[in-house]
């Protein structure tokens, strides 16, 4: 196995580092990419962020909103949240087996003293806390195994925009589990970096790996984060159509919402409402 550092909190970059490794990298071993991403939401490549996502936050421009390759739920995250991916062409009995890739965790946890618990699907907790969300995505008969840990996060964000918040809404996507969250600065003596250091020695252990290197092709990874992951057609557009009901000028209305942008409002001025893209700034404006 390779282990790559990442040296940016580029979050975009490091998210098309993912991409590049799982589909077009000429991969010989597994790689374990270890990297920290600025301040931004990330969901599921079948998740709505319309309600997932607190509107106020929804639309505040500073805190990027990312879809990514994988399944699972919708997260809050920053440059004190940890991320592991692992990419691998060994996927037989591996796809779905979170417990495998996340077992060298629990077994350093452990070693600290602290009572990590493995919880089916795909989560990690600190008794009754998480800690730990993870995804995967299979593509080309490559396995991207990837996932996050709360080391310092902030914990305000995610229960105000993400668990404490709930809106319904009609169609095909996904939901996110929502659970109560722990940082683990709370529970442990060291720092994240050290940590880092201690988790990486871990996974070692667990798996005799002998440290191998990669070398990027920086420029279509670029590429990549340009055209996919910096694109509002990614991010935005391939949420599942959808209607949902809300108050606008004092009237609860029905939208109906297709890759993003309204395509039918049960008002009687609804041509200044159709191909608006949903909840933008754009669309507060017509608000009163």
């Amino acid at each position: 196995m390779a282990i790559i550092i990442s040296n940016t909190t580029d979050i975009h970059y490091n998210l098309a580092t993912e991409e590049y490794l799982l589909r077009h990298f000429d991969l010989k071993e597994d790689i374990l990419f270890i990297w920290y991403g600025s301040n931004a939401f990330v969901y599921g490549r079948n998740q709505n962020p319309f309600i997932e996502i607190k509107p106020s936050y929804l639309i505040d421009d500073s805190i990027p909103k990312i879809r990514r390759v994988s399944g699972g739920g919708t997260i809050y995250q920053d440059e004190e949240t940890i991320n592991i991916s692992y990419i691998t062409n060994d996927y037989k009995n591996k796809i779905n087996h979170y417990q495998y890739f996340l077992q060298p965790i629990i077994d350093l946890l452990k070693s600290y003293g602290l009572n990590a618990l493995f919880k089916p699907k795909s989560h990690l907790f600190i008794d009754d806390k998480k800690i730990s969300g993870n995804a995967q995505a299979f593509i080309n008969n490559r396995l991207l195994h990837h996932g996050t840990l709360l080391f310092d996060s902030n914990l305000e964000i995610i229960n105000e925009a993400l668990i404490m918040f709930s809106q319904k809404a009609k169609g095909h996507q996904i939901l996110s589990n929502k659970q109560p969250v722990l940082n683990l600065k709370s529970v442990l003596s060291i720092d994240k970096e050290t940590f880092v250091k201690q988790l990486i020695k871990q996974i070692c252990k667990d798996r005799e790996i002998i440290m191998g290197e990669v070398v990027l092709d920086k420029d279509r990874i670029n590429q990549i984060k340009k055209d996919k992951y910096l694109s509002w057609e990614w991010n935005f557009g391939k949420t599942p159509k959808f209607n949902i009901q809300t108050m606008i000028n004092h009237q609860l209305v029905d939208i109906y919402i297709e890759n993003g942008l309204i395509k039918d409002i049960d008002l009687n001025d609804k041509e200044k409402w159709i191909g608006l893209k949903y909840n933008s700034k754009d669309y507060f404006k017509l608000i009163k």
